[in-house]
């Protein structure tokens, strides 16, 4: 099996895992995230999205989230969710919060002018645009804890929306993703309006990630003159990456394009196993490096810090190790692993009532969250005291 197959039959189990009514003979539902409606004034209807929420939302009361706004809420909520809640819980980028908006017209809303030779009904994307500022994203800041940093993700005629949102309203978001974008509109108006806007600007903090897939004939040429114009025109502090997939249609390839786009938007937010040797120092420049290319603060992850103290341990650093599992403590306090490590910490340095006393916080988290490895962290608690009782011999 091809490494590309391997990745679709994957995210499909994924998805299977994702989308299914509830497990045989119990009833019992496994649902993703949560549907929402919202009124707009704007549009004047009614607007349905879809809200995904990572694990970590429930019990990390004071931390906040990016925002993947996703075009096609129908289409690409499942996926999107699962792809996002897979990266992040293996490092490759941050926990985030998706937010999938269903469409209702989308000649309508995702094109910049009225086509009437090819289309009826077009050129609503500056009031769709205006739906997303003044309606949709603050309903989504006042109910959610946000970071402000916000992605825009488009395929198709959704990719073309993101383009022009790019052009009309260059700091609503922070980073677009066109993901094979109709191009050919209104005499190729996307790449004219693109071409016009990065000329005239003289700096722009963002990013653009542009894919294709299996286009030929006139569908290739205009991708690659948007390639050009990208490389040619494109104004300082703004970053951008191509990709093409050949070998995918044009129905298919948001679902390995989406995964992409988002490690591209990352790029260097992943430490490997190997890199932790490098050290701390070494690691938070990294992430400063990442922050200076992001132009937003990003902190070391949690577990790239619960992973360097373990390391620390390994190598006999009990002070070393304590200290940095004391530093996710700090800045996560209601995180029952944080606490966990910390326990290790401490009877590493045969500090058994400390060790008992950060098993107990861990243990009484995981059971005011209900987290799922409940058993495990009762087990740890178990342990320390035993410790604490009665230490164990040299």
């Amino acid at each position: 099996m091809t490494c590309r197959r391997l990745m679709l039959f994957l995210l499909l189990c994924l998805l299977l895992v994702f989308c299914v009514n509830g497990f045989a003979g119990t009833g019992v539902p496994i649902v993703i995230g949560e549907s929402r409606q919202l009124h707009s004034v704007v549009l004047d209807e009614d607007r349905t999205y879809q809200v995904f929420l990572p694990d970590s939302y429930a019990w990390a009361q004071g931390r906040h989230y990016p925002v993947l706004y996703v075009l096609d809420g129908k289409s690409h909520y499942a996926h999107t969710a699962a792809s996002v809640d897979y990266l992040a819980a293996q490092g490759e980028i941050p926990e985030m919060i998706v937010v999938a908006v269903a469409s209702t017209n989308r000649v309508r809303d995702f094109t910049q002018t009225d086509w009437a030779s090819h289309w009826v009904g077009g050129g609503g994307a500056d009031n769709f645009m205006r739906f997303l500022s003044s309606e949709l994203i603050p309903e989504v800041e006042r109910s959610y804890r946000t970071d402000g940093f916000r992605i825009l993700s488009g395929h198709s005629a959704g990719g073309q929306f993101a383009l022009h949102g790019l052009t009309s309203e260059p700091t609503l978001f922070k980073a677009y993703f066109a993901l094979s974008p109709s191009l050919n509109w209104d005499d190729r108006l996307p790449q004219r309006s693109l071409q016009q806007a990065l000329r005239a600007t003289g700096s722009l903090s963002a990013f653009l990630y542009v894919a294709r897939s299996d286009d030929a004939g006139q569908a290739l040429a205009d991708y690659e003159a948007l390639v050009a114009t990208l490389r040619d025109d494109s104004p300082h502090g703004f970053r951008w990456h191509a990709q093409a997939f050949p070998e995918e249609t044009h129905g298919g390839m948001p679902l390995l394009a989406q995964i992409d786009a988002l490690r591209s938007l990352y790029a260097g937010y992943h430490v490997h196993n190997d890199q932790l040797g490098e050290g701390l120092a070494a690691i938070e420049q990294r992430y400063r490096k990442v922050s200076e290319a992001m132009n937003w603060p990003m902190a070391v992850p949690e577990d790239v810090i619960n992973r360097l103290g373990y390391v620390a341990l390994g190598e006999g650093r009990t002070g070393d190790a304590i200290a940095l599992f004391r530093r996710n403590v700090d800045a996560s306090p209601e995180s029952a692993n944080a606490w966990d490590s910390l326990a290790d910490g401490y009877a590493a340095s045969e500090q058994w009532s400390d060790a008992a006393h950060a098993a107990e916080q861990s243990l009484a988290l995981a059971t005011r969250y209900e987290l799922p490895n409940h058993e495990y962290f009762a087990g740890q608690l178990k342990k320390m005291q035993g410790y604490l009782q009665q230490p164990p011999a040299d």
